[in-house]
C-alpha cells in the first residue's frame, strides 16, 4: 500500500503562513510509524492540525498513542485546531517561532556548558601533568639518594 499523504485547508493555510515567515519545515512526514502534518526537523518539532473528525473518541485514543510515541522518540509535539488556524493562525505561527526560539536558547547554552566543560577539562589535564611531573621528579630524587 502506497502512502498518501493528506493536507487540510488549515495545515494548507498555516503550511503558507511558516512559508512566509521563512520557516523551514516539511509536511506529511512519516515519523515513528505516524503520519505528520508539518515536522520542523532541525528543531525535532511535530506540528499537528486537528479537523473535526479529532474529536471522536476513536481519534483521540490514536492521536495520544502518536504524541506519546513521538514524545518518548524526542520529539516536541504542537497541536492546533482547524479554528484555531483559521482564526488566529498568526497567534499559531508565533507560538511555533517561541519553540524555535526556545530551542535555539537551548542549543547555545549546551554549546557554552561544552566550551566550559572543555575549558575545565583542559586545566584538569594541565593539573594532572604538573602533577607527574612532579611525581616523578620527586621519584627521581628519592631515587638518587
Amino acid at each position: 500500500m502506497r502512502f498518501e499523504p493528506s493536507k487540510t485547508g488549515a495545515q494548507k493555510l498555516l503550511a503558507e503562513k511558516l512559508r512566509a515567515k521563512k520557516i523551514a519545515f516539511l509536511e506529511n512526514q512519516l515519523l515513528e510509524g505516524w503520519e505528520v502534518d508539518i515536522f520542523l526537523p532541525k528543531y525535532y518539532l511535530v506540528v499537528e492540525v486537528d479537523g473535526f473528525y479529532h474529536l471522536s473518541t476513536k481519534q483521540q485514543e490514536r492521536d495520544l498513542q502518536k504524541e506519546l510515541r513521538l514524545r518518548a522518540a524526542g520529539y516536541h509535539v504542537l497541536r492546533f485546531t482547524n479554528s484555531q488556524v483559521y482564526q488566529a493562525g498568526d497567534k499559531c505561527v508565533q507560538e511555533i517561532k517561541n519553540l524555535v526560539e526556545e530551542h535555539k536558547l537551548k542549543l547555545k547554552q549546551v554549546e557554552k556548558a561544552e566550551t566550559t566543560k572543555t575549558g575545565w577539562q583542559k586545566r584538569l589535564e594541565e593539573y594532572n601533568a604538573r602533577l607527574r611531573m612532579k611525581e616523578k621528579k620527586d621519584h627521581d630524587s628519592t631515587r638518587g639518594q
